[in-house]
């Protein structure tokens, strides 16, 4: 079947992609990457989280990644996006967070490592590529069963190392090593990669509320490195990005592509889950087309074009029935292919 084939193959593109964004923060492996995007670190690990449960290995050194670069992620930021995007890996985190908390005191992981998951009813933590659970023989992992995963006791390699400090993917992860894990971070990001901004437009694209950036630039207005006409209405908001461009190590910032991940990520899980959907899988070809396109419409669409991968979706606003199904899986194939293309 179609939606078959392409779940494998987008579950292989997916894996690829995300050993590529992990070793080029740090994590052991052997993908080369030099995309001209700035990787979102919380983002990443919230739609991980979820994939790379079909890939142990990446999984583990994610989590050796994590405990080896804690203080440089956001963990207020995480929660939020985890909860604005709905996204669907809370549980595997807090598990996450469990055993950041018993490698590293890591006082900012303790109030989600205590998230309350008692009740949750047990179940693997990991799959095979086929869709089936990954058996655990002998002793299981404290943290993670206490999540309710059942898994095998972890054990970390401790390979993964510090972030690079000149290279484009880890440009947000520099800033915070700069100026502190806070909203400043990327409120910079943003202005030196697109030159300008509005409050709205910053607030929209790096998941922090209105009034936190609008209190933040007011503050960095007053050093000579923001600027800002007089009135207020409309106010957008400016930056000169040579002394940056400088400091970095990097030939022109705005050869940068600035991608809004958090709903990339969350479409991609959406339309994941869909595909692993027992109930949806059984459906006609008819009822999966007319179930997509509901969920694309009113969910993935939306975030999509938010993420900057809009351009290929008016080829299916107008078409219905089998045929939606057939011009879908064309245009989802294009954004993992734009994905997997290494330069974004």
């Amino acid at each position: 079947m179609p939606l078959e084939s392409f779940k494998h193959e987008m579950l292989d593109l997916l894996l690829q992609f995300l050993w590529r964004q992990w070793s080029a923060l740090g994590v052991a492996g052997q993908s080369e990457c030099d995309d001209s995007w700035v990787i979102d670190p919380e983002a990443l690990l919230l739609f991980s989280a979820t994939i790379t449960r079909y890939d142990q290995r990446l999984f583990d050194e994610i989590l050796d990644w994590v405990v080896c670069n804690e203080r440089f992620i956001n963990v207020q930021r995480l929660k939020q996006l985890l909860k604005t995007e709905n996204f669907s890996s809370g549980q595997v985190l807090t598990a996450i967070a469990k055993h950041v908390v018993r490698e590293k005191s890591a006082p900012s992981w303790k109030k989600l490592a205590r998230s309350d998951h008692a009740d949750s009813k047990e179940q693997a933590l990991f799959y095979l590529k086929t869709g089936k659970p990954m058996p655990v023989v002998g002793d299981k992992d404290e943290p993670f069963l206490t999540c309710g995963f059942a898994r095998n006791p972890v054990q970390l390699r401790k390979l993964s190392k510090p972030f690079s400090k000149n290279t484009i993917p880890a440009l947000l992860l520099q800033l915070r090593g700069l100026m502190g894990t806070n909203s400043r971070a990327e409120i910079l990001l943003y202005l030196l990669i697109n030159e300008q901004g509005t409050i709205q437009e910053i607030a929209d694209q790096t998941g922090y509320a209105w009034r936190s950036v609008q209190d933040v630039l007011f503050e960095m207005g007053h050093s000579p490195v923001i600027h800002f006409p007089e009135t207020k209405k409309g106010r957008v908001y400016y930056i000169h990005s040579k002394p940056w461009q400088d400091m970095f190590s990097i030939d022109r910032l705005n050869k940068i592509q600035w991608i809004c991940w958090p709903p990339l990520f969350r479409a991609l899980e959406l339309i994941w889950l869909k595909l692993q959907d027992a109930e949806f899988v059984n459906l006609s070809t008819l009822e999966q087309a007319a179930e997509i396109k509901r969920m694309m419409d009113s969910e993935v669409i939306p975030r999509l074009t938010k993420a900057g991968f809009g351009s290929e979706l008016h080829k299916i606003s107008g078409v219905w029935g089998e045929q939606y199904l057939d011009d879908w899986l064309k245009v989802m194939k294009a954004v993992l292919e734009r994905l997997s293309r290494t330069g974004g």
